[in-house]
């Protein structure tokens, strides 16, 4: 059984496309326990691998796809990827997480991660199978959408259970937001993994594999499954999310007024109701699907069955769909953001990123800063469905218009000469909603490793901590106030440390975290997990060592950043959110406070033990962490 007793399959895949190598090494049991898997491993394999100043773009560039120890077992939803690599989206640290099957499966072929390096002088796929690997011509499927990959592989491997992740026609055109997609519909978005994937000309990674994840203490584990289980059952999230999918959240950022509509012109939407979670379950749902050993099952499988295109078949939408196609240009059918769902997953091209380039494009129409000649003759205002499909193609092959588009808002900032509609942090767009009016939200986005990320942390304890557990956990019984500042700092830090967890052991946070109770986010995300991992591998690990895994990598993702010269100056919301105040919803006049701001900053540092004048660890929280000198 080697040095591990169970969880990990114990070795590296090492890919060379430059010189068409391959190497497989051992997994070292130190670096297991001190980074755990997933973003742990590729936080510390860039790190140590990547000089600074590395073009994304380049073949310098390392892209690592990485498991956790859970991946693969029959605990829920333990079906999480991690892709990453620098980002060509903020020059800092990247990566992407997706469901399915993929991240299992590669367990299964005997590997906990693939290092790709270099880039191949033709187009190329890696076949995975059963502790082997080979480089094939990929020649015949470049230039081919996601589907026709898959179907295409799979008829040539000869096996139609094979798992597959590849690129489309986006990272193929090296659009800087483009994505990986797993088995057609576990999408990694966000910084742009797709296009480090197709600067090396890997069209995909397909992987087979018929070997067991061993269990140390299968007994043991058993009981942790059970106990994971009932935590699941009657959770209201739970159920809500299986009935309706992710966009449940629309009723919810419409009453809250949130949306961050028309480029967070608009905090909410005239006719919102026909972009509801329940008016998609309605009139489009065919079936509810579920990743590999999931309770929740919150993807949707939908089809439009009248209309002049029809039938028409997809899957999804997710509520980021519905905000990034829907809230930011201002459209309302549901028609065309399933079919621009659809065209972004196929292509495989950010939907929050390329929603957000067109409408900022829309905004700079309006205001007269673009002209109909400077956007191929498009009618480009708000709520113009067919200018958004039109474009959303565009961007795809860098055609006309679509090639500045294809670039992301900061850079489109920086041609138009009009960086204040660019709505981004380090060059990543903000998601999800508007933080205007929740201190909590906009630290979270603003101080993400990767760019403005809601998933980076945990930006709603506040909302249902109790004041005892506040005064516990924090030290302030104030901090579960939504709007005051008191405590957010440690608040923000530990759950971002707490989230990295999850992300290290291969676990799906939507069946992890979401629960509205603190003491349930403890058991489950600490106490069940913990006890998961020594059931699973026999290695040693309490839950104290366990959040300082966690908070180990994200200093690494933080050294990686501040090497890049991403310091305290780029952990900053947009200039929108300070100077104008939300013009509608339930939080009208609501805005962002510079004062305000700095303290919550300088209290997030604080509770990291971050230098408050550069942002970056200091060598004592190195020192504490076991980050050596060299990390530094």
């Amino acid at each position: 059984m080697g040095i591990f007793q169970g969880g990990y399959a114990g070795k590296f895949l090492y890919v060379n496309l430059s010189d068409q190598s391959i190497q497989t090494k051992p997994l070292e049991r130190d670096f297991a326990l001190k980074y755990i898997g997933g973003r742990g491993f590729s936080a510390r394999i860039l790190y140590e691998g990547l000089r600074a100043g590395v073009d994304p773009l380049s073949p310098d560039n390392i892209l690592v796809f990485a498991t956790g120890p859970l991946n693969g077992t029959p605990l829920p939803s333990a079906s999480r990827l991690i892709v990453a690599a620098k980002s060509p989206m903020t020059g800092g640290i990247g990566d992407a997480s997706s469901g399915g099957y993929w991240a299992p499966e590669l367990k299964y072929a005997g590997f906990d991660a693939i290092v790709v390096r270099g880039r191949s002088s033709r187009p190329v796929y890696l076949w995975v199978e059963n502790g082997k690997a080979a480089l094939r011509s990929a020649e015949h499927i470049w230039g081919k959408r996601i589907d026709e990959t898959s179907k295409s592989l799979k008829e040539e491997i000869g096996d139609e259970d094979v798992h597959i992740c590849a690129i489309g026609p986006g990272g193929e055109n090296l659009v800087r937001y483009a994505c990986i997609v797993t088995d057609e519909e576990g999408v990694g978005g966000r910084t742009g993994m797709g296009a480090v994937m197709g600067s090396k000309n890997l069209k995909a990674i397909a992987v087979r594999g018929s070997q067991d994840v061993k269990i140390a203490d299968p007994k043991r584990f058993q009981g942790v499954i059970d106990a994971y289980r009932e935590t699941l059952k009657g959770e209201v999230w739970t159920e809500t999310l299986r009935r309706l999918g992710t966009p449940n959240l629309v009723t919810h950022r419409q009453k809250l007024g949130i949306w961050g509509a028309k480029n967070f012109q608009s905090a909410s939407i005239d006719g919102w109701e026909k972009i509801s979670g329940e008016a998609f379950r309605e009139k489009y749902l065919v079936k509810v699907m579920g990743c590999m050993g999931c309770m929740v099952r919150c993807r949707r499988y939908s089809a439009i069955l009248d209309g002049s295109c029809t039938p028409f078949y997809t899957k999804g939408p997710e509520y980021e769909t519905i905000n990034a196609l829907g809230a930011k240009p201002y459209i309302t059918d549901p028609a065309v953001i399933l079919r621009g769902h659809h065209l972004c997953d196929d292509c495989g091209i950010d939907e929050q990123s390329a929603g957000s380039a067109i409408s900022m494009a829309m905004e700079l129409y309006e205001r007269g800063m673009l002209k109909k000649e400077d956007v191929d003759g498009e009618d480009l205002v708000f709520g113009n469905g067919e200018a958004l499909l039109c474009l959303l193609e565009k961007i795809v092959y860098r055609k006309g218009f679509g090639d500045l588009l294809a670039e992301g808002t900061r850079i489109m900032g920086e041609r138009l000469h009009a960086d204040y509609y660019a709505i981004h942090v380090k060059g990543s767009e903000v998601d999800a909603s508007d933080p205007r009016s929740m201190v909590t939200r906009a630290l979270t986005y603003s101080v993400a490793t990767r760019g403005s990320c809601h998933l980076r942390g945990f930006p709603y304890i506040d909302e249902f901590i109790k004041p005892e557990e506040g005064l516990k956990y924090f030290g302030t019984a104030t901090v579960s106030d939504v709007k005051a500042l008191e405590g957010k700092g440690k608040l923000v830090a530990w759950s971002e440390d707490w989230i990295t967890v999850a992300n290290l052991m291969g676990l799906c946070i939507f069946a992890w975290y979401r629960s509205r109770t603190f003491s349930m986010l403890i058991k489950r995300g600490l106490e069940l997990v913990t006890e998961a991992y020594v059931a699973a591998t026999g290695l040693p690990m309490t839950q104290e060592n366990l959040l300082r895994c966690g908070e180990r990598v994200y200093n690494t993702e933080k050294l990686f950043n501040c090497r890049e010269g991403m310091g305290r100056e780029a952990d900053y919301p947009p200039p929108r959110f300070f100077d104008e105040a939300m013009p509608d919803g339930a939080d009208k006049g609501a805005h962002l406070d510079r004062g305000d701001y700095e303290r919550l900053l300088d209290d997030y540092y604080t509770a990291r033990g971050w230098d408050p004048v550069t942002g970056c660890p200091t060598p004592e929280k190195l020192e504490e962490l076991g980050l050596n000198e060299s990390d530094r």
